[in-house]
């Protein structure tokens, strides 16, 4: 029996076995197949689907690795590769990238102007809304004070004005009135810094996407 003969019954026993199930069966009469023609590409293609069948990824993607080499226009193996390479790496594409860019000195300065306006830029809707809540809210009460005392005097009030104030208000609206105060000021701050840190991650993982991966092709191992 001629060599090519005997690889084509090796494959025939080989499929027959893959089918049945027998993967080591069919790895083995594989096996014996590329011993005797170690550069035909159908057989490396074959022994990576035996490979994939029970698993061993690794060992599939250099079967259709080989296969590819031997035989560049084997669209079987090219396709095969490329799929099971994704199944080993999966893309690491993160849902909470915007679909459109941001720049973050256009974030910063949306939350500059109102707290939670470059959250929603960044198209972080609640987060946005909640800090704008927040810090106009508490910005809201800690004005009111001012207001009354305001009220008194045609200008600013002066110092005396303010400790009269105080001294009439009780330890608890004071504290509320401190607590409103840090409040607004820091959410404001943090609505600025965060906005330019997520929009900034968000400019970062687009570039990431947008860089064309370095193909496999042409490493070996």
């Amino acid at each position: 029996m001629r060599e090519g003969e005997e690889v084509e019954r090796l494959l025939t026993q080989a499929n027959v076995e893959r089918m049945r199930g027998n993967f080591l069966a069919a790895r083995r009469l594989i096996e014996q197949a590329l011993q005797k023609a170690p550069e035909r590409a159908d057989v490396h293609e074959l022994l990576g689907d035996v490979y994939k069948a029970v698993g061993d990824l690794q060992s599939a993607l250099e079967c259709y690795r080989k296969s590819r080499e031997l035989d560049p226009k084997r669209r079987s193996a090219e396709e095969k590769f490329a799929a099971t390479l994704l199944e080993i790496n999966p893309p690491t594409v993160s849902e909470e990238v915007p679909f459109l860019p941001k720049n973050p000195t256009f974030a910063v300065i949306l939350s500059a102007l109102l707290p939670g306006a470059g959250q929603v830029y960044n198209e972080q809707w609640l987060k946005g809304i909640a800090m704008c809540v927040v810090a106009l809210f508490s910005l809201g009460y800690f004005l009111q004070f001012y207001h009354q005392i305001r009220s008194t005097v045609t200008f600013f009030p002066t110092l005396g004005q303010v400790q009269q104030q105080l001294e009439q208000a009780s330890v608890g609206e004071i504290l509320l009135l401190l607590l409103a105060g840090l409040t607004a000021f820091c959410v404001w701050t943090w609505s600025i810094l965060d906005a330019y840190n997520t929009a900034r991650k968000f400019q970062q993982q687009q570039q990431k996407q947008q860089t064309p991966p370095t193909s496999e092709g042409g490493q070996n191992r």
